[in-house]
């Protein structure tokens, strides 16, 4: 499996959003209640719920499929990435919102979208000065799922990342759930 930047860029995704939630020193008292598939683990799982069809349908091999972060589990985050020959896939799942995406300040150019009935966005990574990667978020089970097009270190960029991010979003869609 190549060692990939967009991996790195889920990183900065990832610590984003827990800055989001923010630290204090204040103490709370009580018992944690699981919610969900795990306290703050989101229900779906990318990895093990998009069949290997709908993967090759959108253009990735599923036999580079690469799960985590780097091999790291990400609490509160379920990652599954894909290549494929013009350009890679990464499927998080969290229990963040589309209000978390929006707020973050690594993000920019919003783009609402129509995805049958469900609320998405596209946007992309302040840091992505070449335009080589897009994203779209939209709302599920009880958080977001972002799907992450990247074109690949050094392979030149043909159709627009958002453009692609957004049509593999749609052909995923009944794989997600609401």
């Amino acid at each position: 499996m190549r060692l990939r930047l967009r991996g790195l860029a889920g990183v900065g995704l990832v610590c984003g959003a827990l800055v989001l939630v923010g630290c204090g020193s204040e103490s709370v008292a009580g018992e944690a209640e699981a919610v969900g598939a795990g306290a703050g683990e989101p229900v779906f799982s990318p990895c093990d719920d998009i069949p290997d069809e709908a993967l090759t349908t959108v253009g990735v091999d599923p036999a580079t499929e690469s799960r985590d972060v780097l091999g790291v589990k990400q609490p509160g985050w379920n990652v599954c990435s894909w290549s494929g020959s013009q350009h890679d896939l990464t499927v998080f799942a969290t229990t963040y919102t589309l209000d978390d995406v929006r707020s973050n300040k690594n993000n920019e150019e919003f783009i609402p979208l129509e995805l049958g009935n469900r609320t998405a966005i596209s946007y992309r990574e302040v840091s992505d000065h070449d335009r080589r990667n897009c994203d779209v978020a939209l709302e599920s089970a009880g958080g977001a799922v972002l799907v992450s097009i990247a074109y690949a270190s050094g392979a030149p960029v043909g159709e627009d990342s958002c453009a692609i991010a957004t049509m593999t979003t749609r052909e995923l869609l009944g794989q997600i759930p609401k």
